[in-house]
């Protein structure tokens, strides 16, 4: 699934290209992609031609086109979404679920194999008023203080609590494995015990892993492209998500694998011991 990094790779293109174009006509939406919001798949369609795009932004792994009059069209990749521009003779690729016209003879195309993704138009100020996510992992609000008091009194294991939207916004598996074992912590480990010093490195570990991400132009295992329909580069730096069975980038162990919550982890047993039950 396309997370924080892959998104925002996504986002700086389209936000080099998109600006101050306008949308031509939509050439095709599929209804079954329209899940979120009130408006449907007509009502859209008959909306975005004529209009301006005046930016395109991103909200944890939601991509969102500004138009003039607070209107966005907000798109969420799912498993396998892939938001592209490619000339209008381009033949449409299969499971093409979304054709914008653009001027200057291109077009946005949302392909997406599993149809997992979703889209939606909303007439809102902000971004926050029609997505209910925690804070931006890079941004200012998320700090040691906030994870720690989101933390506390939660039993479950932090793997399963960084992938929490509404906790932060925009990881996934490959980014929490990343995180976790540069942070030295045991993906099982419940989130209430970690210790103050614990949650500062994983903030800053959160951090890390998610710029070196965006710095590789994301993660690419299959279906993940940019918005050129190039691949990323980041599958080459992994540390330990992917790589079961492999020697630890660090100690040399291999590196293990197990199922929490119905989600694949990856983790070094040796550099990620479990921690002893904290107090305060």
């Amino acid at each position: 699934m396309p997370e924080l990094p892959e998104v925002e790779t996504i986002r700086a293109y389209l936000q080099a290209f998109l600006p101050g174009r306008q949308v031509m006509a939509v050439r095709h939406l599929d209804p079954r992609m329209v899940k979120m919001g009130s408006w449907d798949s007509t009502m859209i369609g008959a909306y975005l031609p004529g209009l301006v795009v005046q930016s395109m932004e991103r909200r944890g792994k939601y991509l969102l086109i500004r138009f003039p009059e607070q209107a966005w069209l907000a798109v969420h990749l799912g498993m396998s979404g892939r938001l592209v521009i490619a000339n209008r003779d381009q033949a449409w690729k299969n499971h093409t679920h979304m054709v914008l016209e653009i001027a200057g003879g291109e077009e946005m195309r949302l392909i997406d194999p599993r149809r997992f993704g979703r889209l939606g138009m909303f007439k809102a100020e902000r971004p926050e008023d029609f997505l209910q996510l925690g804070p931006e992992p890079l941004g200012r609000h998320f700090t040691s203080s906030y994870l720690s008091y989101r933390l506390q009194k939660r039993s479950t294991a932090i793997k399963s609590l960084l992938l929490d939207q509404a906790l932060l916004a925009g990881l996934g598996n490959i980014y929490v494995d990343e995180a976790l074992f540069k942070a030295r912590i045991h993906p099982l480990t419940p989130g209430q015990d970690l210790p103050v010093d614990a949650v500062a490195r994983l903030v800053r570990a959160i951090r890390l892993v998610l710029r070196e991400g965006i710095r590789h132009r994301g993660t690419s295992f299959s279906d993940y492209v940019d918005a050129l329909g190039h691949p990323g580069e980041n599958q080459d730096y992994l540390s330990v998500y992917g790589r079961f069975g492999q020697p630890c980038v660090r100690c040399g162990n291999p590196i293990q694998r197990i199922v929490i919550h119905q989600r694949t982890s990856h983790f070094c047993q040796r550099c990620q011991l479990p921690l002893e039950p904290w107090e305060d």
